[in-house]
């Protein structure tokens, strides 16, 4: 079965279509506990930014706080409670998209309450609420992308007609404005895809799981007969002219149960060279039955995987291991690599090992079908922790990665060192030059630090024109050198778009290693105040004691 989706709203369509319903309660499920912790942050924000009206306009603080504390905020906790009822399931995406569009509509009111030029900046509230549908609250694509435009429609309705904003204004604000929805729309977008993709792949695996077991269920079977036929063999043998009988006609019975197995089984001596192999061992290997007879069973086997394969074989002979289970790949003759599940069982007489009897099944699908998760999984991964700006790594994989570093400390006891750097004066940069200017100044100096890292070294977008490096294995003064060396190497760079003119940009480094069980917070502190200082001796400079 192949995965179709519907391009625009991402249903499950065509032959995978019966998978709707099920991902629609799993999805439910898995994304409700995140719903709950982002609804009463969203609403701690919606209240906490109340001071910034108190400061930008005192006059109207009341009719803001009104929207703020009254309206929204009573919504946002209501629909925190509503998440506990059993019939939330059912009503989550359109009801999440009215919260939404309540929420930012709440913002563009306060645009329309808000006297000039103050409210020509609250237009980045209803940024922050396109962040929290798209990404936080796990509304579905179509649901966000319905409420990201209704706020648009709304806020267009009230610079326009209500209170308007002057048209440079409102022609700067529409750009990050309209930017930030459509870049929401394509991270909502690709989260949801990846998020069907995987639980597809999943549910794949799981039906060749399945089928696997059921094939395990046969071959446990088939072995079982082998035996059956085996017992029957010796029991049968009461006379010389009576046993060759029973031995022909035993030998018959097997040999056609074992001729006609779509499966490949095949017999060893007691060091592994083939005695006997069936017609679909010659047929799906493409070897001649000439070419394997008195060869050792290892040359159906991949190079790299033969010597594991020895000593598996060779533990259950040692071991008296009566029967065993390994997957491995082979090589066919024309050079094409299968993976086979293989059921191998001792052969004894009289208390010693006189070879081996196995029967092996085509596995490949279900090989591919396991890389493909695995590969989509790590994708996932790295979407999540990589800085879509930069291409460095984010402050929340920085605080996981930093935990592991400090875990490492604990067991192995080597230094550690943390590096905070800071443009120097990037606000005067952004007012002058323009965000987007800035934004090409955070890129180039994420590669200046690149360059400057060893491998084993690793930075991170902190925050805003913030970032951090993890040195480990290094003191502070071996640190200090790799921080001399980033800010030497920026002060060369020309940040100018325009040809003739040079714009150089410099940084304020604060940096520490390690002190014995000191808490990640009392370290990252540590760090930003030495940060501090250097900016307070004149910038451009490193600092730590």
């Amino acid at each position: 079965m192949n995965m179709k989706l519907h391009p625009l709203t991402l249903k499950f369509s065509g032959e995978s279509s019966h998978l709707e319903a099920l991902f629609l309660s799993h999805y439910y499920k898995v994304s409700l506990p995140q719903l709950r912790r982002f609804l009463v942050l969203g609403a701690l924000l919606y209240a906490l930014f109340g001071i910034l009206d108190a400061l930008l306009m005192p006059a109207h603080k009341h009719a803001i706080w009104f929207i703020r504390f009254i309206i929204v905020g009573p919504v946002l906790f209501g629909t925190l409670w509503a998440s506990f009822s059993k019939s939330f399931e059912r009503f989550m995406q359109p009801f999440m998209t009215g919260v939404l569009v309540m929420a930012g509509g709440g913002i563009v009111w306060m645009t329309a309450i808000a006297p000039t030029p103050v409210n020509y900046d609250y237009y980045a509230g209803i940024i922050l609420v396109f962040m929290w549908g798209y990404a936080f609250v796990c509304v579905r694509f179509m649901w966000a992308t319905l409420a990201g435009w209704m706020q648009v429609i709304l806020y267009e309705a009230v610079a326009v007609w209500i209170n308007p904003v002057p048209l440079d204004i409102l022609i700067s604000n529409n750009f990050f404005f309209i930017s930030a929805n459509v870049l929401g729309m394509l991270a909502c977008y690709f989260i949801e895809y990846y998020t069907r993709r995987d639980y597809f792949l999943s549910k794949q695996l799981e039906n060749e799981q399945e089928k696997t077991t059921k094939i395990n269920r046969e071959l446990e079977k088939q072995m079982a007969d082998y035996q059956i036929v085996n017992r029957e063999l010796q029991h049968e043998i009461t006379g010389h002219k009576r046993a060759e009988e029973a031995l022909r006609e035993s030998e018959e019975r097997y040999r056609a149960l074992v001729e006609n197995a779509d499966d490949i089984v095949f017999l060893t001596d007691h060091n592994g060279f083939f005695t006997f192999v069936n017609a679909s061992t010659i047929r799906i290997t493409g070897y001649k039955e000439e070419d394997v007879i008195g060869k050792h069973f290892t040359i159906f086997i991949r190079p790299d995987r033969r010597d594991e394969a020895v000593e598996f074989f060779a533990r259950q002979f040692m071991q008296r291991i009566k029967n065993t289970y390994s997957e491995y790949p082979i090589v066919t003759k024309d050079g094409h690599e299968l993976w086979i599940g293989q059921n191998t069982q001792l052969i004894e007489e009289n208390g010693k090992v006189k070879g081996f009897q196995a029967v092996s099944r085509d596995i490949t699908e279900r090989k591919i079908l396991e890389k493909e998760l695995k590969d989509s999984e790590e994708k996932y991964r790295e979407l999540s922790i990589i800085d879509d700006l930069t291409q460095l790594y984010n402050s929340r994989h920085f605080y996981s990665q930093l935990q592991m570093e400090l875990g490492r400390i604990e067991r192995r006891e080597y230094p550690l060192t943390l590096l905070l750097l800071d443009i120097d004066d990037f606000k005067v940069f952004n007012d002058t030059y323009g965000h987007i200017e800035g934004d090409r100044v955070l890129v180039r100096l994420g590669q200046v630090i690149k360059r400057c890292l060893r491998k084993e070294d690793s930075a991170y977008r902190y925050g805003g024109e913030e970032f951090t490096i993890i040195l480990p294995m290094t003191t502070k003064e071996e640190g200090a050198v790799t921080a001399e060396r980033i800010r030497e190497e920026l002060r060369k760079e020309n940040f100018s778009s325009v040809p003739d003119k040079e714009i150089y940009l410099t940084v304020s480094i604060g940096l520490a290693q390690y002190e014995k069980n000191e808490s990640i917070k009392s370290f990252v502190n540590r760090v930003d105040h030495f940060m501090y200082r250097s900016k307070k001796n004149g910038k451009d400079r490193v600092y730590f004691e």
